[in-house]
C-alpha cells in the first residue's frame, strides 16, 4: 500500500480530491483507517472521517481533510445497466432520492477530500478509473483503484 498511500498524499497535499474505488470487502475502510490516516496525521493533516455521508457535517468540523466512505456516483449508472443481468431500472427511485441528497450535502465541501466508492467487478472499476474526472456533485478527483 506504500505506492498507493504516497499517491494519495500527493495529490491531498496538491489540494486535489481522491476517489479511491475497489469491491465490497477488500479492506478499503481498514486501509483509510489503520494506514492511510494514520499516515496523513504524521505528516502535519487532521483527517476527519465518516463512515457515510449521512453522518457528515462540515460547519461542526475543523478538519482539513474529509474522508466520506460508502458514497455513490450515477456517472456509471448507463454503463451499470447496460452491463447487468438485474431488470432495469438498476436503481430504484427512492435511492436516487437519497444519492441527490448526498450530493447536495458533497457540494458543500470546501477541503480536500478522499471519497471512497464501492464497485464490484474489474470492469466496472476500470470503468471509473478510466472515465470519472469530475464527480456529480463538481468535485474533481484524481481515482485509485484499491487492490488488496
Amino acid at each position: 500500500m506504500d505506492k498507493m498511500t504516497d499517491d494519495i498524499y500527493r495529490a491531498i497535499s496538491g489540494g486535489s480530491n481522491v476517489l479511491l474505488v475497489g469491491p465490497t470487502d477488500s479492506g478499503k475502510t481498514t486501509y483509510v483507517k489503520n494506514d492511510l490516516i494514520p499516515f496523513l496525521q504524521k505528516n502535519h493533516f487532521n483527517p476527519a472521517y465518516f463512515a457515510n455521508i449521512d453522518d457528515f457535517n462540515e460547519s461542526k468540523n475543523t478538519a482539513d481533510i474529509f474522508i466520506i466512505d460508502e458514497i455513490e456516483t450515477l456517472i456509471d449508472q448507463d454503463y451499470l445497466e447496460n452491463h447487468s443481468n438485474s431488470p432495469k431500472p438498476y436503481y430504484s427511485e427512492k435511492y436516487l432520492e437519497k444519492v441527490k441528497n448526498w450530493h447536495d450535502k458533497l457540494k458543500k465541501i470546501t477541503v480536500p477530500s478522499i471519497f471512497i466508492l464501492t464497485r464490484n467487478s474489474e470492469d466496472q472499476i476500470e470503468n471509473i478509473i478510466n472515465n470519472l474526472r469530475v464527480t456529480d456533485w463538481g468535485a474533481k478527483v484524481e481515482c485509485f483503484a484499491f487492490k488488496k
